[in-house]
């Protein structure tokens, strides 16, 4: 799957411009570079370009440094879960059809959380997830309608997610589509859904859901 390109938008608004900055930013020498920013560096160090080329360098780099703390935090906690201890993580874009979320983006940030992404490429036949998150962007009403009859299959019954009732639902769609200034929200989400007992964030009141399969 295609990785999602850097949100310009976002970070223009964190810095308090205008869109109309954007053809200035377009016109910059790395723009190519920065608008393909994935992991978290990569997008901290867009920001500092983008401070740079419009001349905002003190709040880019206060933001940049903000981000990177706050991602640090996940970081620091979970950094002594062994490998054997991570569990395995399957984000969906779609259930039907069915439509597997992997991109370098979400993978960076699953790592960070202490999880383990599937490929994109995986076929149904041989994944067990532990964790399953659904990034939705239909109305709400129609997933919860399609998501039983997508589990009620037979290749979903021995799934440790729907065994464990580990599926969640990312129903606001400001996150985990995008690397730019939401980069440590998207981290923050995902990393009170795959280890709840390090972290409450509260994202689930505005931003993810559990889904009640048993």
């Amino acid at each position: 799957m295609q990785n999602p390109r850097l949100s310009l938008q976002s970070v223009l608004t964190a810095l308090n411009l205008d869109s109309a900055c954007t053809p200035l930013i377009e016109q910059a020498p790395l723009y190519e570079k920065l608008i393909h920013a994935v992991t978290p560096q990569s997008v901290y160090a867009a920001i500092r370009e983008i401070g740079e080329t419009l001349n905002v360098q003190q709040p880019a780099n206060q933001m940049a440094e903000d981000l990177e703390e706050r991602i640090d935090i996940i970081i620091h906690k979970l950094k002594f879960i062994a490998n054997d201890n991570k569990p395995r993580v399957l984000a969906l874009y779609d259930v039907h059809p069915l439509k597997i979320a992997h991109n370098e983006y979400l993978a960076s940030l699953v790592q960070i959380c202490a999880g383990i992404s599937y490929p994109g490429d995986i076929t149904a036949s041989i994944w067990n997830p532990d964790i399953i998150i659904v990034i939705n962007d239909k109305p709400m009403p129609r997933l919860l309608d399609e998501l039983p009859a997508t589990f009620s299959d037979p290749a979903w019954r021995q799934v440790n997610a729907l065994a464990n009732n580990q599926v969640y639902i990312v129903h606001n769609s400001n996150y985990l589509h995008q690397p730019g200034a939401l980069i440590a929200d998207d981290a923050e989400i995902l990393a009170e859904i795959i280890h709840p007992k390090y972290f409450v964030f509260g994202r689930d009141e505005d931003a993810w859901m559990r889904f009640e399969w048993q």
